[in-house]
């Protein structure tokens, strides 16, 4: 399964930027699709604040907007929405073990935790940050090839060849 996090969100409901048509495509491939895919609550909730917020934003949404575009989005039957379950708490104990101990936590960490717990693996984001954990495979739809649902996963690592095609 495949996620979205917060940059999408808000480049999609912001007309005035250069990425808006791309993030637009993309979230509107997903949520008319058929395709499941996985948005994070942090996710929404860090949209909300962003989109809103007068000094975060040129022309920052009312709230009551902000929710509507979220209703729009969250209302496709191929979502799923991610939150906490009982493994919450071993999962951030095993983030936290890979973490460096130099300048604190990365960027994403709640919605990391989330895509760990639910196992997963590909995240659609512009946000580097989002790099720096090690199980999630990040694709940036909004520079380079477009993507589309029927792109094939990113893989972190080389593929082997078998040992029928060797020879």
């Amino acid at each position: 399964m495949i996620a979205i996090d917060v940059t999408l969100l808000a480049y999609a409901v912001n007309r005035h930027t250069p990425e808006h048509a791309r993030a637009t495509a993309v979230v509107e491939e997903l949520a008319n699709g058929d395709i499941p895919w996985a948005l994070p609550w942090p996710a929404v909730h860090d949209f909300l604040r962003l989109v809103t917020h007068p000094h975060a934003v040129a022309r920052p949404l009312k709230p009551s907007d902000a929710w509507g575009f979220l209703g729009i989005v969250i209302a496709s039957p191929a979502v799923r929405m991610l939150g906490p379950t009982e493994r919450h708490a071993q999962v951030i104990v095993e983030l936290l073990g890979n973490a460096t101990s130099d300048g604190g936590l990365p960027h994403g960490f709640e919605v990391a935790a989330l895509l760990r717990e639910h196992g997963v693996r590909e995240l659609l984001s512009a946000d580097r940050a989002m790099r720096s954990y090690s199980f999630l495979a990040v694709r940036d739809p909004l520079r380079g090839e477009l993507w589309r649902p029927s792109s094939p996963p990113l893989r972190r690592y080389r593929a082997l060849a078998s040992r029928a095609l060797r020879g």
